[in-house]
Order: C-alpha cells, then sequence, then structure tokens
C-alpha cells in the first residue's frame, strides 16, 4: 500500500490511502475492427463495438451515452451501466488515444484506487496500470450521482467490466471475478464517497493540483460524459454489443 502524500493536497485518513490491487480479471479476445464510417465519414459506434470477442456474452449499454464517449476528444475516462443477461453491471472505460500493446493487455493491469483532498472536501482517484506499458490516471467528483450510482453498484456486485477502446477502432475487454471482495478498497471509501459534498469548483482545483504532481506517474485522462444519465438508462435507446 503506498499512501499519497503532496503539497497541494493533503493526505486524509489512513482509510483513505492509496491501495493498489491485481484484479481477477477475464481478458476476453482482442479482435480488430474495421472502423465502419458512414457517408459524413462518422466511426458507426455499432460496428466498432460489436467487433470485442467471440467470447463475451452480448452487452447492453445506453445508445446515446456510448456514441457521445465515442466522439469525445481523447485521451479521456468515462464510467457507467452496461446490462449482461438482464443484470446491470458497472464499467470504467478508457480512450487512451493510442494503442495499448497486445502484450501489456494479455497480461491484464493493476487497478488502484485512492481518495485524495482537503479536511473540507475529497475526490475519488482511479489509476491503471499496464504491465510494461503505462499507467493511466483519473479523477472524478464522488458527489455526483453517476459516480455513486457505479461504484455503489461495483462494490455491491463484486462485479465489473473494463473497457479500453484504442483508435484503431478496436475493443480491449475485461471482466472482473464475480464476488470479488474488495474492489480495489472501494469498499472501504465508499461510505465517505456517499457523504461527499465536493463542489465542482473543489474538483477542478483537485484536478489543477493533481495534473501538476502526477502520483502514480503516468498520464491524466479527461472525465466525460459525467453530466448526462443517459447512461443509467437501460430500459430505451439501447446499443447491444453483439460479438462476432
Amino acid at each position: 500500500m503506498v499512501t499519497r502524500t503532496d503539497d497541494a493536497l493533503n493526505r486524509l485518513s489512513a482509510v483513505q490511502e492509496w491501495e493498489w490491487s491485481t484484479p481477477r480479471l477475464t481478458l476476453y479476445d482482442r479482435r480488430n475492427a474495421e472502423a465502419a464510417r458512414e457517408a459524413d465519414g462518422t466511426v458507426e459506434e455499432s460496428r466498432i463495438m460489436s467487433n470485442i470477442s467471440r467470447l463475451l456474452p452480448r452487452l447492453t449499454v445506453n445508445w446515446a451515452f456510448m456514441s457521445a464517449f465515442l466522439a469525445a476528444p481523447t485521451p479521456c475516462f468515462a464510467l457507467g451501466m452496461v446490462e449482461e443477461r438482464g443484470r446491470a453491471c458497472g464499467f470504467l472505460a478508457v480512450r487512451p488515444g493510442e494503442i495499448i500493446p497486445p502484450d501489456s493487455t494479455d497480461t491484464g493491469f493493476q487497478f488502484g484506487h485512492s481518495l485524495v483532498g482537503t479536511a473540507h472536501f475529497e475526490v475519488v482517484h482511479f489509476g491503471f496500470a499496464f504491465y510494461g506499458f503505462k499507467t493511466y490516471n483519473v479523477l472524478v467528483n464522488p458527489n455526483n450521482p453517476l459516480v455513486r450510482t457505479v461504484l455503489t453498484t461495483m462494490v455491491e456486485s463484486g462485479d465489473y467490466y473494463f473497457f479500453a477502446l484504442d483508435t484503431s477502432g478496436s475493443a480491449t475487454v475485461f471482466r472482473s471475478a464475480i464476488g470479488e471482495a474488495d474492489v480495489a478498497g472501494l469498499s472501504t471509501t465508499l461510505p465517505r464517497i456517499r457523504r461527499s459534498t465536493t463542489t465542482e469548483a473543489q474538483y477542478q482545483r483537485a484536478v489543477t493540483a493533481f495534473e501538476k504532481n502526477l502520483q502514480p506517474p503516468g498520464v491524466l485522462l479527461p472525465w466525460v460524459c459525467r453530466d448526462t444519465s443517459d447512461v443509467l438508462d437501460l430500459t430505451t435507446d439501447r446499443l447491444d454489443l453483439t460479438p462476432t
């Protein structure tokens, strides 16, 4: 366990320390998808996302949310809900704006989590460290309904998906082991996340300070699609990610 410390963001209490875990994840087959393009040159989301894995069961996400995520500038990060066999799961997704080497994805990654901030507010920090490649960092505001819903679902189910979408139109999909006892320490920090009153201004202060001193060293991914409730609605505007 590594403790986060820096001058701009005071470390919180001991239970909020940085914690790395190596999740028991299933890596589904990586498949290159031809980027299908409409006449106007836009990427057709259903074609890209359908080429995930022949082993992967059909997944359903909200179409509007996925369209917005794929249209966001890279690099970026989003979180949301995905349905599998009628059961809702949380997902974390990155679009790093580059191809993560297959040698790195084949060996999985380390998933890190902590709360950082001051005595008055906190933000949620995630780290995704791909072996032999890079670490991607993300900060999200715990006082956000989408964040609270997704993280609560992840903790209560012990189950989640992780998507890595690259510039070639290929998706690498990981799934956690169902019933995972503690998702990178989230079970410990969830009560504080639910009580958070962090404002947008405080969140932006944290992002600015963190970017000046990345710990762990790596890339900070902007959090996108965070002000939409579409991602939580899996009853309408559905996009089925059917493996081919």
